[in-house]
């Protein structure tokens, strides 16, 4: 196989070299609404990783992004707890887009191995409005219209692949608070802090 950014040789869908030099994590903290948000990279150095979602291949990188620095974050978390409680993962609106959703992707390898069930496809929009490369106005006068339908009163991590302006994730986590549902974080893949994700 070949690596997404520099066409080299590779056995994972991103080089080691590629790796080191773009994606190593810079571990970006937001709080948005009393939501912890942490993203394990700034956005303009990653674009072209995040842009991958737009495209058939993106599937390979989302899955090592999940496998790489998804998964072994929320294991140690969940070890860090020391409880006995259930934590779950919910992928922030799971609609297949391209032959695939990337943060269904990203919420199901998180799963793996990491002492957490996926919960997929239970925070779905009501409303396909896009976001990208839209103001702050735009996406606060068009609200997602987020319907939950999985278990209440339970413990969760969300997951998303960028946030922007926050306002996708503070009107889901409206929804699922609603519901009785407690939100330990939400981890996105990266952190567009201009707000513009273009």
């Amino acid at each position: 196989m070949r690596c997404f950014s520099c066409d080299s040789i590779s056995l994972e869908p991103v080089c080691k070299e590629c790796t080191k030099d773009f994606l190593t994590p810079l571990m970006i903290n937001k709080e948005i609404a009393n939501l912890d948000v942490v993203s394990f990279f700034d956005y303009y150095l990653t674009v072209e990783f995040i842009k991958s979602k737009y495209i058939t291949s993106g599937y390979r990188i989302y899955k090592f992004i999940a496998k790489k620095y998804f998964q072994p974050f929320i294991k140690n978390y969940i070890i860090s707890l020391d409880s006995k409680k259930n934590i779950y993962l919910i992928g922030i609106d799971e609609s297949v887009d391209r032959g695939y959703s990337n943060v269904a992707l990203l919420t199901h390898y998180s799963a793996k191995n990491s002492n957490t069930k996926a919960l997929h496809n239970v925070l779905k929009a009501k409303s396909r409005v896009k976001y990208a490369g839209q103001t702050l106005e735009f996406r606060l006068n068009n609200p997602r219209g987020f319907v939950y339908s999985g278990p209440k009163n339970i413990d969760v991590i969300l997951i998303d692949d960028t946030i922007t302006t926050g306002t996708t994730l503070e009107e889901a986590s409206r929804v699922l608070k609603e519901s009785g549902v407690n939100i330990h974080f939400a981890l996105t893949v990266a952190n567009a802090q201009e707000g513009v994700d273009y």
